[in-house]
């Protein structure tokens, strides 16, 4: 074990349990973080005070840090449009981001969060959603009302709804050995960020042009 300066082993731990979180989930252990920052059990505990309080610190920096990089780009993208409703492919584009580029690890554990969030299985994902993700989703539905008028609240909180499905559902497999492209036999990849943006991008797109049959 390290015996390292505060800001050392609190940036150790953090990296070691950014790299667990993604892969194992709340099933990484206490043992796995220590032997992965080379650091001490006391070390986690001072800066930590337990697991729970290092993975709410690591979730909610990873969480913040999507909704932060999501919020300046919705804000650039009004300043750009003007007095005109932001474009749904634009708005996409920025909402998609966060879960395609940056740190590996990030990315996973940020997906991962989400899923969680979704599946209601996790209260410190709940939590998140309620702080950080929830805020970014009322943000995106009220650019959407704009750039789609035709549509009621009911239409566009829907269609985002399901257009949120999508978009976790492709980024959560997008590996080198992705299922998209075992099953189409490599004419599709979603290991592919452009193809993987543009098809998603049209894709949603598509639902919100079309009218409101209900």
């Amino acid at each position: 074990m390290i015996d390292a300066p505060d800001s050392e082993a609190r940036e150790s731990i953090t990296r070691a349990a950014v790299r667990l979180f993604a892969k194992n989930g709340v099933e990484t252990t206490m043992r796995d973080i220590v032997e992965e920052a080379g650091i001490s059990l006391g070390a986690i505990n001072y800066h930590f005070g337990s697991k729970l309080g290092l993975a709410y610190e690591v979730y909610e920096d990873v969480a913040w840090q999507a909704c932060e990089q999501r919020r300046l780009a919705y804000e650039a993208l009004e300043v750009e449009s003007g007095s005109k409703p932001v474009p749904a492919d634009k708005i996409f584009r920025a909402l998609i981001k966060p879960y395609l580029e940056g740190d590996e690890d990030r990315r996973k554990l940020l997906i991962y969060i989400l899923q969680q969030q979704r599946l209601a299985k996790l209260k410190l994902a709940r939590d998140l959603g309620i702080k950080h993700f929830d805020q970014i989703a009322r943000k995106t539905i009220e650019m959407l009302r704009r750039s789609y008028p035709h549509l009621t609240a009911r239409d566009v909180a829907w269609r985002y709804n399901l257009a949120l499905a999508a978009v976790v559902w492709v980024v959560s497999d997008c590996g080198p050995d992705n299922r998209l492209k075992l099953i189409s036999d490599g004419e599709a990849d979603a290991s592919d960020r452009d193809q993987l943006m543009t098809y998603t991008i049209d894709f949603i797109v598509g639902a919100f042009e079309r009218g409101s049959d209900i």
